[in-house]
């Protein structure tokens, strides 16, 4: 997939419906303290399994915030792109498990009704707090109902990552991943590998 991408500029954030920056004022064994902080939606993400395929599959796409890190730091072949877990923002009203079964949907155009919850954890502590479900899901071609890739302007590849290369992927620091991606490959070999092997 081309993901050809021109006229990035950074301006200053007025206003924003993901995201809203505050400062909160305390007192800390008596001096006064300021944190600033960034609220930000609760989230889903998951990782999909693929039994005839015997691989992984996860999301890879252009993310701004990625190539601004890779540009301040002047880290050669920046490109902003990222491996991801399928995931998304619970931002329509569903609960979690009903927001991640459309997310798969849109994103990889897989069908699916049985998801394992795994856990939840909280992200980006420092600033923004936010909790993110993690859920586990396994898929074959009969679940294949659409092209995936996303919505609207969503630009979204799909890839499949073989369970005996998966290693090598998740240590490979070329690939830029969250470390929800490499959690979530760890709970798999404790929990399902048994299964496969």
């Amino acid at each position: 997939m081309d993901f050809t991408i021109s006229d990035l500029r950074v301006v200053a954030l007025k206003e924003s419906k993901f995201v809203k920056p505050f400062s909160i004022l305390y007192t800390q064994d008596g001096k006064d303290k300021r944190w600033d902080c960034v609220e930000a939606h609760d989230s889903v993400s998951c990782l999909l399994y693929h039994r005839e395929f015997d691989s992984f599959l996860f999301v890879r796409q252009f993310r701004p915030s990625v190539w601004y890190y890779q540009d301040k730091n002047q880290i050669q072949n920046k490109n902003g792109l990222t491996y991801e877990l399928c995931a998304g923002i619970m931002d329509k009203g569903l609960d979690a498990k009903a927001t991640i079964i459309e997310e798969i949907m849109e994103e990889t155009g897989y069908s699916i009704d049985n998801i394992e919850r795994v856990t939840s954890s909280f992200t980006a502590l420092g600033f923004g707090a936010n909790c993110q479900v993690l859920f586990y899901a396994q898929i074959d071609e009969s679940m294949k109902l659409g092209l995936g890739g996303g919505i609207d302007d969503e630009k979204i590849e799909l890839v499949f990552i073989k369970r005996s290369e998966i290693l090598d992927f998740i240590y490979d620091e070329s690939k830029i991943k969250a470390p929800n991606l490499q959690f979530s490959i760890l709970w798999w070999m404790i929990n399902k590998k048994a299964k496969f092997d």
